[in-house]
């Protein structure tokens, strides 16, 4: 070793500046090299080495995909964090990775990433689990918590309770005060999916209004006492992992600004989960003081605590062996993420699209109105039944019209573990897919006139369209699970909504304030909310 200490002391600062640059070069040289000769050339931006195609995105992520799509065809290419993804803009292109056969290569939603794995996304929970026995097991007990006829009754129930507490705050305010409807929708979705996954409110609706009004409400005391700053931790957890994907390590790493940005995601991180901890800890406790003869509650919590164990409230269980053990901590915490944070921003953001096309196409918004009125009569205050929910068959389309022209997803990802044939092109094992929900949903190979909102394509059989030309629900062995919570919870507040009150744009003008990346956010979205007179 003296010799390489001798060695570099007697380097000078040129010989150090073209020992790099040489190094560079080479680097530029393999990079390039390895992208001109690189299997099956799509069209797309040149990448830069380190960067790939970042320095080339203009707008949010969502606009620049996009722009994209328009400028290279249904089938193009971009590099990010070093990674070669496709983008797949047909229907035709991503009907194997929707194969719902557990054989499948695409059962892998993103190449694997270390600082997502230190965030905890790729081992638990289902969204992004890349552990199959892991993804299987609690994948079995998340549905089996959810698809109960009491699940979905409390569904009902807490709808109703919440709607009624956002409507009296909606009359302090008045109805000629605007209103951001997109921040009550994420405040109703917020305690909507918390009350069902931990069966306790986080009271984000009062919260909320005491923050934009000058009269003021009780709060009761919850597990979660700072409500906004959980709120925001949601959303920071989805934007986190989105900026860790779309943002080399090496930029993360050591360039401040971005280092910084990290270390935010990571201190959310520890936030998030130490408040889920929190609850399962005193929700452990009640269970074990709560007499045997006494019922427990049916929410999602519970039913995972108490899987495989004497106090089990779920009767059905799998018979395979790996299912017949109680679930740990961790992949209940997992599993609660996963529920609040996909059963928030997604819900919510489809509320406020469907009120900002209401608001623009006045005859769907007047045929919602009638099939409302066909139900309910002009009865505004009944309770809504599943019954009810079954003949809304009109909203029912207009929520999958409106989820085409404005996804709250815009795409989803795919990683193959295997080679296979994708849009007519052989494809090596570990290839990234991005299928463009988005592109796809307003594809003209697809869809007649793809931009007009028209609920009516719903209501009718089109032999002709592909089958995967609309994806609300993703699919394959991917599906979301909670898809039929989902529906309920949207067609019982468009119900509870419509029925009684006009949701009237502040600003015809103004275009809908969306933010994308995976997720398609409504940043604000500006209404008035005024009764409805039946008498006109």
């Amino acid at each position: 070793m003296p010799f390489l200490t001798t060695f570099f002391e007697s380097l000078k600062i040129t010989d150090v500046f073209i020992v790099l640059s040489t190094i560079i070069f080479f680097y530029i040289v393999h990079f390039y090299y390895n992208y001109f000769t690189r299997v099956n050339p799509l069209p797309g931006p040149i990448p830069l080495p380190i960067f790939g195609n970042a320095l080339n995105k203009s707008g949010d992520v969502g606009q620049w995909f996009q722009k994209l799509h328009k400028k290279y065809g249904d089938i193009f290419e971009i590099t990010i964090l070093g990674t070669r993804r496709i983008f797949l803009c047909r229907g035709e292109y991503i009907e194997k990775m929707l194969d719902p056969s557990t054989n499948t290569i695409y059962f892998q939603r993103f190449p694997y990433i270390k600082d997502l794995d230190d965030l905890k996304v790729f081992g638990t929970g289902i969204l992004a689990n890349l552990n199959y026995n892991s993804w299987r097991y609690n994948r079995t007990f998340f549905s089996q918590a959810i698809l109960t006829p009491s699940f979905t009754n409390e569904t009902l129930n807490k709808g109703h309770q919440l709607f009624y507490e956002m409507e009296n705050y909606w009359k302090e305010i008045g109805p000629d005060t605007p209103i951001d409807y997109s921040a009550w929708m994420h405040r109703f979705t917020n305690d909507m999916i918390v009350v069902l996954t931990t069966g306790e409110r986080i009271y984000s609706l009062p919260s909320y209004f005491n923050t934009i009004s000058e009269k003021k409400t009780d709060i009761p005391s919850a597990p979660f006492e700072d409500s906004e700053e959980f709120i925001k931790s949601i959303r920071m957890f989805m934007l986190g992992n989105a900026f860790i994907i779309l943002t080399p390590a090496i930029i993360r790493h050591y360039l401040p600004y971005f280092r910084q940005r990290q270390d935010e995601v990571f201190k959310n991180r520890d936030y998030l989960f130490n408040k889920l901890d929190q609850i399962i800890k005193t929700r452990r406790k009640e269970i074990e003081e709560t007499p045997l003869d006494v019922p427990l509650s049916h929410d999602m919590l519970t039913s995972f605590i108490t899987a495989n164990t004497p106090r089990d409230i779920n009767k059905t269980r799998k018979a395979e062996k790996e299912f017949l053990r109680p679930m740990t901590d961790e992949e209940i915490r997992g599993n609660m993420r996963d529920a609040i944070v996909a059963g928030t921003e997604t819900t919510a953001n489809t509320l406020s699209f469907i009120a900002y096309y209401l608001g623009h196409n006045p005859e769907i918004k007047e045929k919602l109105l009638q099939e409302l009125y066909r139900v309910f009569g002009d009865d505004m205050t009944r309770p809504v039944t599943h019954e009810d929910l079954d003949k809304l068959e009109y909203t029912e389309a207009v929520i999958y019209e409106i989820s085409r022209l404005s996804p709250a997803v815009i795409m989803m990802v795919r990683n193959s573990s295997g080679p296979g044939e994708v849009a007519g092109y052989n494809w090596p094992a570990g290839t990234t897919f991005h299928i463009y929900l988005e592109a796809i949903n307003k594809n003209k190979a697809h869809w007649e006139d793809p931009e007009k909102a028209d609920p009516e394509r719903f209501l009718k059989k089109d032999e002709k369209r592909h089958k995967n030309a609309f994806n609300m629900w993703g699919g394959g062995m991917r599906i979301c699970p909670g898809r039929k919570l989902a529906m309920i919870e949207l067609k019982l507040l468009i119900a509870l909504v419509y029925r009684k009150y006009d949701v009237e744009l502040v600003d015809m003008n103004a275009p809908l304030k969306t933010r994308s990346t995976i997720i398609n956010y409504c940043q604000e979205l500006m209404v008035k909310i005024k009764p409805r007179n039946l008498s006109k």
